[in-house]
């Protein structure tokens, strides 16, 4: 699943990218694989989103966010 998939209040840990050669923008925003993370916005046609990891807050454009590989979190 794409983090492109998720929507407002959903969680998940991010497990890896799609493109290899894209991660490095988001490596130095510590957008790391095992980070969990809330979606906490997205805008009309989901472009963009908001994210909250590690006290943080990110805005991803959709094309963006569809080259994150996530594990999505049940909630219990």
């Amino acid at each position: 699943m794409y983090l492109s998939n998720l929507k407002k209040g959903d969680k998940g840990i991010i497990k890896g990218y799609k493109n290899e050669d894209y991660p490095i923008k988001l490596l130095e925003l510590g957008i790391l694989p095992g980070v969990q993370f809330e979606v906490v916005f997205v805008s009309i046609f989901y472009d963009p989103l908001c994210i909250s990891y590690d006290k943080s807050f990110l805005a991803l454009r959709r094309k963006e966010a569809e080259n994150i590989i996530v594990e999505p979190i049940i909630n219990e």
